[in-house]
């Protein structure tokens, strides 16, 4: 972030040296947090984020606090261009033994984390933080520890640092390859632990330009609001550098993925104005990253132990020290078990709270939730039928109640409730646009297509796009009988999002003979807009094999499973990688149902795999549980536009209708 540095006192506390957890929403996640101990005598967890230049509170721990902010006038600038921010003082923050005073914060900006996984987050602490100390980063061992100044000695060759403006500078040398010559160059970049990988941007990247690969990819920061705007308008040029080597640290690091090199031709764009370029996670991800902010330098330890640190099961422990049985703070806790699962101790949870706050909207949806995965859908249905649209909307539970009555086969029930949502004037466009989608989807479920598009049109109206309308849209024209008009809104869908795998395969599915060549030149204009790292490669040999060109589409299937299933641990992720690409390639079809099994008993929850057993199934020619599979697939993601076509897809394949009746 682009600030001047914030005030805070000098650090307190007894002894030399503190020791963190470090926490992580998921195993191996790319962004680590630690707790505070904040004023109001609660445990708050930040984001460790080297490259912001102030430290940020979200909203709800703003409010939580009390803490009101003040205009200052200053602006941040991210990945995502620049909004403005309003200061706070948090009057103390606690890190394990040492305590800062009157710590400067940034309120009000969209984009900072809220949750790590289903763990609720507060904020981001940056260089006004951390720059008081030598700052251990232990990966392997999900620690974090702080030094005073003067009392930690590194062990490596390290190298120095330059600290300006609030950010932490780090000289680079980096090392690619391509057509048979090897490049080298130094850079000078930014240290951003809440960075995920290395990225250049500017000029920075330019010694490298031409081995760089041009492509599209979504470009997302702080400044983004991901919660009201598509994925698609975050699209951004840039290039990817085949880089082999990073040496930083006193280490010389194998890399085998490619740099991002963003506003490669434009070096007058606002990202240049933040910064030459990110040192992120990956580079650091297996080292101690130790950052002495008092002596200016950088070094990369080898580490000396390996530990993983169960972040949501540590939460639980305190949140039932902290709040006991207090309903308050239910809804939090069993969002956490459930990540966790521990679906029986959620289960506990909701219900007992729900016996002290009967009527909360929260609480209800995540009863219906758990209600659906046991496959109570009618007990979910009662449970939300003392909600109104406008809460179950903003528990983001409406669609999936539309979509649950319809695939029960109650679809006249569920046009009624839409119908009814609607029936009075609402207000708020972000609500509106919800029940426009749900009514569309019940309108469909009825065959009424044509009314379905009319009521989808106005959803689209309220912001002027949205691809997964996009997509509904397509799929209504199909059940018209419009096949042009679908291919129509595929082809501009994707133009707008050519990374969306899921258009490609549905475009390619709803091909006659004579479509082919416009295909093949629409897959080809797609493909050449991507990366040849981020091509989404199932989805492009799955469309390759529609068009009967075997060769291609082996290649392309061959290297999405040495990219995708094979880097990943045994295990239900790898299970069902596996069963998908061995499904779409159509071989090893009996070992790809055992797979796709497996990961369905591992986690029978996860609408995924429903998918992904639904497509080996098919593949086999079993039609009948290729249709159970998608079924099951769409009741528990209902609201999910790509799993209710392939509900109908299937069922109108096995000869019978869309829903059970």
């Amino acid at each position: 972030m682009n600030l001047f540095l914030l005030g805070v006192a000098l650090a307190k506390g007894p002894a030399d040296t503190t020791t963190l957890d470090l926490w992580r929403g998921y195993d191996g996640a790319d962004k680590v947090y630690v707790q505070v101990g904040l004023p109001d005598g609660s445990q708050g967890l930040f984001l460790v984020d080297t490259g912001a230049a102030v430290s940020v509170i979200n909203e709800s721990a703003a409010e939580r606090l009390g803490l009101t902010g003040e205009d200052v006038g200053g602006r941040v600038a991210g990945l995502s261009g620049s909004v403005g921010w309003r200061k706070a003082t948090i009057s103390s923050i606690q890190l394990g033994g040492f305590t800062l005073q009157n710590v400067d914060v940034a309120t009000d900006i969209p984009g900072v984390p809220d949750h790590a996984g289903a763990i609720p987050v507060d904020g981001i602490l940056g260089h006004n933080v951390w720059s008081h100390w030598t700052v251990v980063v232990d990966y392997p061992a999900d620690t974090l520890e702080l030094h005073r100044p003067g009392t930690y000695h590194a062990r490596g060759k390290g190298q120095p640092i330059q600290i300006a403006a609030n950010r932490v500078l780090v000289d680079v040398m980096v090392e690619a390859d391509g057509g048979g010559i090897h490049y080298k160059a130094p850079v000078q970049i930014e240290l951003d632990t809440g960075a995920g990988d290395t990225s250049l941007w500017c000029q920075t990247g330019e010694p490298f330009r031409p081995i760089s690969s041009l492509g599209v990819e979504p470009v997302f920061g702080i400044g983004a609001a991901l919660d009201k705007v598509p994925d698609f308008q975050f699209l951004t040029e840039t290039r990817h550098i085949p880089a082999s080597w990073v040496g930083v640290g006193g280490r010389r690091l194998r890399r085998t993925d490619p740099i991002r090199w963003s506003s490669p031709d434009d070096p007058t764009s606002a990202p240049c104005e933040v910064s030459r370029g990110l040192l992120g996670y990956r580079t650091f991800a297996d080292w101690r990253l130790v950052l002495d902010y008092p002596g200016q330098r950088l070094t990369l330890e080898a580490p000396r132990r390996h530990r993983t640190f169960d972040a949501n099961k540590a939460w639980l422990a305190e949140d039932f020290v902290l709040h006991g049985d207090d309903p308050a703070f239910a809804a939090d806790r069993a969002k956490v078990q459930i990540a966790h699962d521990e679906l029986d101790a959620a289960r506990v949870t909701v219900q007992k709270a729900l016996a002290a706050r009967t009527h909360d909207p929260g609480l209800l949806a995540l009863a219906a939730r758990l209600d659906r995965y046991d496959g109570h859908d009618q007990a979910a249905i009662d449970r939300l039928s003392v909600l109104s649209p406008r809460e179950m909307v903003d528990e983001g539970i409406w669609g999936e109640l539309i979509g649950t009555l319809i695939a029960l086969g109650r679809e006249k029930e569920a046009l009624e409730r839409a119908q009814a949502s609607l029936s009075v004037p609402v207000d708020d466009a972000d609500v509106r646009q919800e029940l426009l989608v749900g009514l569309s989807d019940a309108l469909l479920a009825n065959d009424r297509p044509g009314d379905a598009q009319r009521a989808l049109d106005d959803a689209i109206r309220v912001d002027n796009g949205g691809s997964a309308f996009l997509f509904r849209r397509a799929l209504v024209s199909l059940e018209a009988g419009d096949r042009y008009g679908a291919i129509s809104t595929l082809r501009d869908l994707l133009d707008l999002y050519p990374i969306g795998g899921q258009t490609l395969w549905l475009y390619s599915l709803s091909l006659e003979d004579r479509d082919r060549p416009t295909f093949r030149a629409d897959m080809d204009r797609a493909v050449g807009r991507l990366h040849p790292d981020a091509l989404p490669l199932d989805f492009v040999g799955a469309a390759l094999r529609v068009l009967d060109d075997p060769e291609p589409a082996r290649k392309a299937l061959a290297d999405g499973y040495a990219r995708d299933c094979k880097p990943l641990k045994r295990g239900s992720a790898r299970d069902n990688c596996d069963a998908w690409y061995w499904a779409l390639g159509g071989e090893r079809l009996d070992d790809a149902w055992k797979a796709a099994e497996r990961a369905i008993t591992k986690d029978p929850k996860n609408s995924a795999y429903r998918d992904t057993a639904a497509v080996v199934a098919y593949t086999r020619g079993d039609l009948a549980e290729a249709r159970t599979q998608a079924l099951e697939a769409a009741r528990l993601s209902p609201d999910d536009p790509y799993l209710i076509w392939q509900a109908r897809r299937y069922s109108k394949a096995a000869g019978v209708g869309s829903v059970p009746r």
